[in-house]
């Protein structure tokens, strides 16, 4: 099909209203599929990210907690040494 000037192409032959909004369906559908597509993508990553750092916060506190544990755990046995040590003092001046 060849068309004489601009207007009969935009005219295609009558049928001009269907061709040019089933082209601009087309494309709108095209569009909003890219769209959501990329935002889509970013709501991803950035959750990604943010479980990593949650994760990564969660790692170091039970690290931490588990340190303050040792140290408590190793401060209740000092402890228990010295009254152990203070008892067989008491006991043996007693005797």
């Amino acid at each position: 099909m060849v068309f004489d000037d601009i207007n009969s192409f935009f005219d295609m032959g009558g049928y001009g209203l269907y061709v040019w909004l089933s082209f601009g369906s087309s494309a709108l559908c095209l569009l909003v599929l890219w769209l959501d597509s990329h935002f889509s993508k970013r709501r991803l990553i950035t959750h990604v990210l943010h479980e990593q750092t949650r994760q990564g916060r969660i790692k170091a506190a039970a690290e931490q907690s588990a340190t303050a544990e040792q140290s408590a755990t190793a401060e209740q046995s000092a402890t228990a040494e010295q009254r152990a040590t203070a008892q067989q003092k008491t006991h043996g001046e007693t005797i």
